[in-house]
């Protein structure tokens, strides 16, 4: 279970409203009184599925960002997650995972109805200034996306309160999700039902358990045994990804070698794998990181006799840096690619080297 390094809240919060981050969100002074909003890194749900043609499922869901997600559906029969990791989707049917197209990802989160809530401005960067519309043949606004294949529209009352949302271009009427049984969670009011109609059929969720600031994708994710050594790797990289993004410094070293060569800025060295990182140390402790995310869909490969095997990623970072007493000093943003160098250990990939660099204009 991970939890993000909070080291100094109130300061860091101060600092996040004064970047803008709820004012783009309305609705939030009305179910999040209290702005406890920017202490939450994690949305998980369970949920109870009955759909108009008489199938029943039940659901679990868990969301971080935009690049950590997943949604898993439990059949009578079967079960199936799908999840979003990077510029990687994938789906795991309990036996094989498989690569799913990029588009995906908009199922994944467009199931993710809290944190659609929560996050619609992180979910949706660039969103239309709000406007007047007609909600239940009541007057109420409404706040879109824009520059997206999938457009999402969120309708809220006048009040605040978030009724509905609908996402343009999946499919060719616009899928409609309905805001229902409202109740708190944490201090935040989320909805415990939401009706979907998709054209062709409705879906009513209702959920068992809506819970903040618990959980991870390690839950769900295929289990190491059945990936193939490319998905392996790819996985490696994503928990390093999850590592840095939730400052888990100790988690870092689970799967180094004994001994780990770093290239980066002109210098080589090396650090004791078991041992601790004074430097790594200092860096995750001095910030907090907001975005940890890839920009690319990382490249892997591994050797003809299956011993050697690396991964090459472009990353960009966003966050918070901090002083030595734990009081932000300022934000913090990079783009960064490295070379991530694995090697095959008495049967497990262990990681002994990383070669990085920076483009210009870092901060």
């Amino acid at each position: 279970m991970h939890f993000r390094n909070y080291r100094n809240i109130l300061a860091c919060l101060s600092i996040l409203l004064s970047l803008g981050t709820n004012a783009q969100l309305p609705w939030l002074k009305t179910i999040d009184p209290e702005n406890t909003v920017a202490t939450v890194h994690t949305v998980s749900t369970q949920a109870t599925v009955e759909v108009s043609d008489g199938l029943h499922y039940k659901t679990n869901s868990v969301f971080h960002d935009k690049q950590r997600a997943i949604y898993q559906q439990v059949y009578e029969n079967r079960t199936v997650a799908r999840g979003i990791e990077g510029r990687y989707a994938w789906r795991f049917d309990g036996q094989v995972e498989t690569e799913e197209p990029l588009e995906m990802e908009h199922y994944i989160l467009g199931h993710q109805f809290q944190a659609q809530i929560l996050f619609f401005d992180r979910l949706h960067p660039e969103l239309d200034t709000p406007r007047a519309a007609v909600f239940g043949g009541k007057p109420c606004l409404m706040l879109a996306s824009k520059n997206e294949a999938a457009v999402f529209k969120l309708f809220y009352a006048q009040s605040g309160l978030p009724l509905s949302m609908e996402i343009e271009g999946l499919a060719e009427l616009p899928i409609v999700f309905n805001f229902d049984d409202w109740r708190p969670v944490a201090g935040v009011q989320l909805p415990f039902s939401v009706g979907i109609d998709d054209g062709a059929r409705t879906f009513q969720f209702r959920f068992d358990a809506v819970r903040l600031n618990e959980d991870s994708l390690a839950d769900y994710r295929a289990p190491m045994r059945v990936l193939t050594e490319a998905q392996q790797l790819l996985r490696l990289h994503r928990i390093v990804m999850d590592d840095h993004w939730f400052g888990q410094t100790t988690n870092m070293k689970r799967h180094q070698a004994d001994s780990l060569l770093i290239v980066s800025a002109g210098d080589l060295f090396t650090v004791a794998g078991n041992q601790p990182d004074a430097p790594m140390d200092r860096m995750m402790a001095n910030r907090d990181y907001t975005v940890y995310d890839d920009l690319v869909r990382p490249v892997v490969r591994v050797s003809d006799d299956g011993t050697l095997g690396w991964v090459i990623v472009q990353v960009h970072a966003k966050g918070v840096r901090f002083d030595e007493t734990g009081k932000p000093t300022g934000p913090l943003e990079f783009v960064s690619a490295w070379i991530e160098l694995y090697e095959k250990i008495a049967g497990e990939w262990r990681m002994t080297g990383n070669v990085s660099n920076f483009r210009e204009g870092r901060k």
